[in-house]
């Protein structure tokens, strides 16, 4: 009755976005009880693994898992390669993903044979881009460990495996996004928590990601404060270096293009930060966004073209690239109008070093 009351009102007054607005805030409130009861099964589940009844394996392996507490956005994949390229010196490295969004099951191995639909879109990007790394997708994380065991790596990057207490790794590395930390989020489905915010605590590394460049010392500290790091946590800070875009078809180059405007695409979780960075062009920005892992069609590359004129350009991310690489699409798509931005993670405050000799610290 009390809820009705006001809904009553505002449908009288004929306050049809102020209705859909009420309406928006109350059915979220509903959630709440499937959030604590997902908060509690995650819970209990942990609490399972931390008590020893559930059973973990640990590889003679070196392995780092890179994941978050929140679904999606957060920056695994840039991090995971710029984990790559600070130890591929001193390590031979196998990379271990799920293979999320991927149309197969089970172990696979990359080699020029498969594409992102075969072992999804993040790790087909890695084989591409880490040349040397080896690259394995398996929804088992302990049959993944023990195929690279078997394979010429000594270190092991676990990308998403947070939440897989089936393994126990070296150094865990929570990452979290500076515009929506974990701690200021709530489990599932009311909000975008795998678990509760207490679950950081299993991790060694804490690394805010996506902050503004000129973040200041003052703002580190109260994050800091805000986080309330463990005694054997470390809290870093990264922010995301956009490089010059390459053509995805053709030869010209972006700096060439700098009429009309440009076409955001992306099928990522986030796509707000990706839009920022196309901001920085100073060309106008039309974003075409779908969900995350999207598996591109014809029907989305002739939407993308509806709203090409003769002078714009389209902006991809890279892991939205791995999903065009299809003869189908290929066709379609013009040379010279579509260019992929690529994006390189750099720690804020000077504290890569610190960051490599923290991890090397765990790792022996």
């Amino acid at each position: 009755m009390i809820v009705t009351i006001p809904i009553l009102i505002l449908i009288f007054m004929n306050q049809k976005k102020l209705l859909l607005q009420l309406l928006k805030a109350l059915s979220k409130y509903l959630l709440l009880p499937f959030s604590w009861l997902y908060g509690t099964i995650s819970s209990v589940r942990n609490n399972l693994y931390d008590r020893g009844v559930f059973k973990t394996y640990e590889s003679h392996l070196k392995t780092i898992v890179i994941g978050n507490l929140q679904v999606g956005g957060s920056g695994k994949t840039p991090h995971t390669a710029f984990l790559y390229n600070l130890f591929k010196e001193q390590f031979k490295i196998g990379v271990l993903s799920r293979g999320y969004g991927r149309k197969t099951k089970g172990l696979i191995a990359a080699d020029d044979t498969v594409s992102a639909d075969i072992i999804g879109d993040e790790p087909y990007w890695y084989y591409k881009t880490l040349k040397d790394a080896k690259v394995v997708v398996s929804e088992n994380r302990k049959t993944g460990l023990q195929y690279l065991e078997k394979q010429n790596v000594n270190l092991v990057l676990l990308d998403d495996a947070y939440q897989h207490r089936a393994v126990t790794c070296n150094v865990n590395i929570l990452l979290t996004d500076y515009q929506l930390p974990y701690y200021q989020d709530f489990v599932l489905p009311y909000g975008r928590l795998r678990e509760w915010k207490t679950g950081d605590k299993r991790a060694h590394f804490i690394i805010v990601t996506k902050c503004p460049e000129n973040m200041n010392l003052e703002q580190k500290i109260e994050m800091i404060q805000k986080i309330n790091p463990y005694d054997h946590q470390h809290v870093f800070f990264t922010g995301m270096k956009v490089l010059k875009p390459f053509p995805f078809k053709g030869q010209q180059s972006f700096e060439n293009l700098n009429n009309g405007k440009i076409i955001a695409m992306s099928g990522i979780a986030n796509p707000n930060n990706f839009l920022l960075s196309c901001s920085q062009f100073n060309r106008m920005i039309t974003p075409l966004s779908f969900n995350d892992h999207h598996s591109y069609v014809k029907k989305d590359i002739r939407q993308m073209l509806s709203l090409l004129d003769e002078n714009d350009t389209v902006l991809i991310t890279e892991k939205d690239a791995t999903k065009l690489v299809k003869p189908g699409l290929l066709k379609m798509i013009p040379e010279d109008k579509l260019f992929v931005l690529p994006v390189l993670p750099y720690f804020l405050f000077k504290e890569e070093e610190k960051f490599k000799n923290s991890v090397r610290i765990y790792l022996k």
